[in-house]
Parts: C-alpha cells; sequence; structure tokens
C-alpha cells in the first residue's frame, strides 16, 4: 500500500506508478470533483469483484464507470442524438448517464441490466489517470457500502487499506454531494440520483 499526495501538484513519477497499478489489475483511491473514489479496470471480472469486496457491496447494486472523452463513452456504450447533447452540456461535471451498455461491459458491472451509468469527470487528476490507461475505471465513493461519504483522508485509508495498492490525495469538493444520475427514457429526463444538476439544467438542453 502506498500513499501519494497530490493536493498541490500530480508527480508525473507517482502518475506512472498509480498507472501501471491499473493496468496490473489493482485497485486505486483517488479524489474527484465530488467525492473520493475507489476503481480499477472495469473491463476485468477480478477487479470489479475486488471492488465489491473492499466496500462490502451488495451485488445487485451496479458500479458506474468513469472515461477520459466522449469517444470513450461510445467505446462501451450506445450514445443517441439527445443523449449525446447531454454528455456535451454536462461532461466533465458532476452528471453520471445512464446507457445502454455494449457487450464489452461486465454483467457484474451492471448487476444484469443491459444499461451502465457512465461519466466524465471535472478533475485534472481522475482525467490525467484516465487519460493514460486504455479502459474504463470501475468506480465507487470511497466508502463502505451503506455509510455516507467520508472527506478525511486518513480515515478512507484506514477503512480500505486491505484491498486498495495506491490512495491519492487530492483535493474534494466541500459539500460531499455525488453526481447526479439521469436517464432518458423515450427522450423523458428521469432523475435516479439527485445531485447539483436539476432536471430543469437537462430538460433546457434537449429543448
Amino acid at each position: 500500500m502506498k500513499i501519494f499526495d497530490w493536493t498541490n501538484n500530480i508527480k508525473n513519477e507517482e502518475l506512472d506508478e498509480a498507472v501501471n497499478a491499473l493496468n496490473n489489475d489493482k485497485i486505486v483511491v483517488f479524489p474527484t470533483e465530488t467525492v473520493y473514489g475507489i476503481g480499477g479496470n472495469a473491463l476485468k471480472v477480478e477487479v470489479i469483484n475486488k471492488l465489491f469486496q473492499a466496500k462490502k457491496r451488495n451485488y445487485g447494486k451496479p458500479i458506474s464507470l468513469l472515461v477520459g472523452s466522449i469517444d470513450k463513452i461510445k467505446n462501451i456504450a450506445y450514445v443517441d442524438k439527445n443523449e449525446e447533447k447531454i454528455i456535451k452540456a454536462f461532461m466533465p461535471g458532476e452528471l453520471t448517464l445512464v446507457l445502454k451498455k455494449k457487450a464489452c461491459v461486465n454483467d457484474l458491472v451492471t448487476a444484469g441490466k443491459n444499461t451502465v451509468g457512465v461519466r466524465i469527470p471535472n478533475h485534472n487528476i481522475t482525467l490525467c489517470i484516465l487519460n493514460k490507461v486504455d479502459f474504463p475505471l470501475a468506480t465507487s465513493s470511497a466508502n463502505i457500502s451503506g455509510e455516507n461519504n467520508i472527506a478525511d483522508f486518513d480515515e478512507i485509508v484506514s477503512d480500505l487499506k486491505d484491498y486498495v495498492d495506491i490512495f491519492i490525495k487530492g483535493n474534494i469538493s466541500d459539500d460531499l454531494k455525488a453526481s447526479t444520475v439521469v436517464e432518458l427514457n423515450n427522450d423523458i429526463v428521469n432523475i435516479l440520483r439527485e445531485g447539483k444538476i436539476s432536471k430543469i439544467d437537462i430538460e433546457k438542453t434537449l429543448e
């Protein structure tokens, strides 16, 4: 287990080490603009299992994916015209969009559903990592399932140290509010989790 402090700047040697860890099916904790996330290679079943075990998460709950660009979203999910409008309006940002998944996304990630939540985060550290790996990161908040999101980095390390290979410290949001989760059903906006971005905000982009 290693701890990197990138609160003031990203250290290139440590970045290479974190990327190498992810490439070798390890689990990493990192800051996003909402909360700390715990993540790993979304295309590897053994990594997904590690995430569920680390969080003590019910396998019936799906895990969202983080990517670095709209092209990478299209590698893992089908995107229609209105969904693309939402992506372009709110990503990178605090919005997770639920899309029909492609075959490369394992059913373990989606809890057997044919849809997957995807997001492009608006955080320099997370984007820097995502742009250096060739796969999406299966990511959840860095806390035990069912408990509140944690801002205290030392507490996160204490809770997850048995499962995580690298912890990266950085700046996160003060309010610890997770991203808005939205799905389009026949072009109707359906909010699955309330966040900073409102239903009205999203509907305006589709007018």
